[in-house]
């Protein structure tokens, strides 16, 4: 039985040797990924970080010394600075990105119909810019210091440069302060201004 089943097993072995075993091949195939863009725009402000108003509050007037107030939730010098954000969102996706400039105006001097607070000057401080895509401008900026506001002109805030400024870049405002000198003649009313913050892409 030993002998028997050891030439059964060679037969076997011989047979598949003698008919061979080959590979079946298959074509090649490809499969193509696609993924689109479509180019955004560029936007000042999304989120509504700057502040509507400003509350230097409310104070008995005096004429012995210069005075500096600060802007605050309620006006109250010992409450929250009111604080602010400027944000750029800049999603144009252009190859060659063109720059851009943020600029703030202050419309008129403080005033109350015909009363003026003649030498007034409003301030704003501003911390460091930051860009989610590593991409900050690297122009004229408020950052990292407290600018005093040229009445009437447009005072830049930040400026991006050619190929700069893709993606988020945000601009933290820490303080906004008015001086008001002794020597101006204060009369009891309420005095008002506006700030125009625009922004404006730079040319090719």
């Amino acid at each position: 039985m030993k002998t028997q089943t050891i030439i059964g097993l060679s037969t076997v072995a011989l047979l598949g040797i003698g008919l061979g075993f080959s590979s079946t091949s298959y074509a090649d195939k490809a499969t193509n990924a696609t993924v689109g863009y479509t180019g955004g725009g560029l936007v000042m402000d999304p989120g509504g970080l700057l502040p509507s108003n400003l509350n230097f509050g409310s104070h008995p007037i005096q004429s012995a010394a210069d005075e500096t107030w600060t802007a605050t939730s309620d006006g109250v010098q010992a409450s929250p600075a009111t604080t602010g954000t400027v944000v750029v969102d800049d999603n144009r996706g252009a190859t060659l990105l063109p720059g851009w400039s943020v600029k703030v105006t202050q419309l008129t001097q403080f005033s109350a119909d015909l009363n003026i607070l003649t030498g007034a000057a409003l301030s704003i401080t501003a911390g460091a810019i930051t860009n989610n895509l590593s991409s900050a401008p690297t122009g004229t900026s408020m950052a990292n210091k407290t600018t005093t506001l040229n009445l009437l002109l447009a005072n830049t805030v930040m400026t991006a440069n050619a190929g700069e400024g893709a993606g988020e870049t945000t601009l933290p405002i820490t303080k906004f302060q008015l001086a008001v000198p002794k020597t101006a003649l204060k009369a009891e009313a309420n005095y008002q201004t506006t700030l125009n913050w625009t922004i404006t892409a730079s040319p090719l």
